[in-house]
């Protein structure tokens, strides 16, 4: 656990975009089902092709080279930009593939993706058509004009959408204003949403338990994880992870995993509407 800790104090957190970051690590390497002849076919896409392709992607891995392939080639190509800018009303909703070591708060909670402990946190929801587009026009540009949620409104995603076409006019238009809180420990984990996402995946899950398994057996080629606490092999697990990020968020004194799912997810159920940043110590306290 002391390693945990220092680990994710040491590590230093790379901000790639207003819309996506990295928790502790990640890499193109642990991209499921992803190929340099997949990644050579996208880069050859006309921008038709790819306005099309953002439509019908099905694996994260997809996703991702659709974004790559535009920003290689089309970033400066207005009017593929609003072709993507009008898939934004677009509310299509795909179950993804080979989501390992993507971190979409909602979809952690919603129970589509498994937390790993670490990976590339995304704040668009890409299993929405909507999500994706606006995900490519933030990489592209630079800007953000605000995020596609899980359960957006007709008339939010409308707004989103002519605030990106304005933009692409040459229009100006005032970007999204993030609020940031002080004394952050890890950025990544510290909103409401990441939090509940945070205990949420504490719960029994066969997935979870597959890949602690593929890991034990992959990486330290145990049947079972040890019973010494101390042992690297307890990364595996990603509660491990999961427990450090809910003691720095909370300021308890040291990890307890005694408390864990129900207490946790009790704790939220009675605490969430009352928790308040304490900027000073950089925690969550419940407001008397």
């Amino acid at each position: 656990m002391k390693k945990l800790l220092t680990t994710i104090f040491m590590i230093s957190m790379l901000n790639i975009s207003y819309s996506q970051s990295l928790l502790l690590s990640w890499s193109q390497r642990n991209i499921e089902n992803y190929t340099k002849e997949m990644y050579d076919k996208a880069q050859k896409l006309s921008p038709e092709e790819l306005v099309e392709k953002n439509l019908k992607d099905v694996y994260w891995s997809e996703i991702f080279l659709t974004l790559n392939s535009s920003i290689n080639n089309y970033q400066n190509d207005i009017e593929y930009q609003k072709k993507i800018a009008n898939q934004i009303t677009n509310e299509k909703e795909t179950k993804l593939k080979g989501t390992s070591r993507l971190i979409i708060w909602d979809r952690i909670s919603s129970g589509d993706i498994i937390f790993e402990g670490k990976g590339l946190v995304i704040d668009n929801d890409l299993y929405k058509v909507a999500g994706r587009a606006n995900q490519i026009l933030q990489n592209l540009t630079g800007k953000n004009f605000g995020y596609v949620t899980i359960n957006p409104t007709k008339s939010e995603l409308e707004t989103l959408k002519n605030k990106w076409l304005d933009y692409l006019s040459g229009k100006e238009v005032s970007e999204f204003e993030i609020k940031e809180l002080e004394n952050l420990k890890i950025k990544e984990i510290t909103s409401l949403k990441a939090y509940e996402a945070l205990i949420i995946s504490l719960k029994e899950n066969s997935k979870k338990t597959k890949i602690i398994k593929k890991c034990l057996r992959n990486v330290y080629e145990l049947d079972k994880m040890p019973s010494d606490k101390s042992s690297p092999a307890q990364y595996c697990n990603p509660d491990t992870y999961t427990f450090g990020y809910l003691k720095m968020l909370s300021g308890e004194e040291k990890i307890d995993e005694t408390k864990g799912y129900d207490w946790w997810i009790n704790f939220w159920d009675n605490n969430k509407d009352k928790l308040q940043w304490n900027k000073e110590l950089g925690i969550y306290e419940v407001k008397k």
